[in-house]
């Protein structure tokens, strides 16, 4: 194995490690809440920007489309979100939260805050915002890349 394919493998490991324990500061109030964190994610997007297109959605969330789709279902069922059909083009579904949804996301959004903030108090309000422009920049190189390629 080189050196290179070992450092891609470190990363690898250390950012799904990193997302696992951010993740579990959240998981105790979701699953409390009988929701997922991907749910969580199109729910609290959806609360901030009232209605997006599917393509938006999937592209913010960070859901590959095939999964989005079921999950939506999902949510459908348990009334917490609803799509929309423009009768101008039928191609393309909208999704808003219904008032069940806005009003999960009400109530569990101030227990995320005190999550983020207990994790703050672990991890140092200065680290996490390094660490956060450190993964933004990262992530941007993913745009670039897909940019270049076009």
């Amino acid at each position: 194995m080189t050196e290179a394919t070992q450092q891609q493998l470190t990363l690898n490991i250390l950012l799904v490690q990193a997302r696992d324990a951010v993740v579990s500061y959240y998981r105790p109030v979701l699953n409390q809440a009988g929701i997922t964190e991907q749910q969580w994610r199109i729910i609290r997007l959806l609360s901030q920007h009232g209605t997006l297109d599917f393509q938006e959605l999937s592209q913010q969330t960070s859901i590959l489309r095939p999964s989005l789709t079921g999950i939506l279902t999902r949510l459908e069922k348990l009334e917490l979100v609803m799509r929309l059909k423009p009768a101008s083009d039928q191609r393309r579904v909208f999704l808003k939260l219904t008032e069940n949804g806005l009003q999960l996301f009400e109530r569990i959004s101030l227990l995320m805050d005190e999550q983020t903030q207990q994790l703050e108090n672990d991890f140092s309000g200065k680290k996490l915002q390094q660490l956060e422009n450190l993964l933004k920049e990262l992530s941007n190189l993913n745009q670039q890349n897909a940019n270049e390629a076009e």
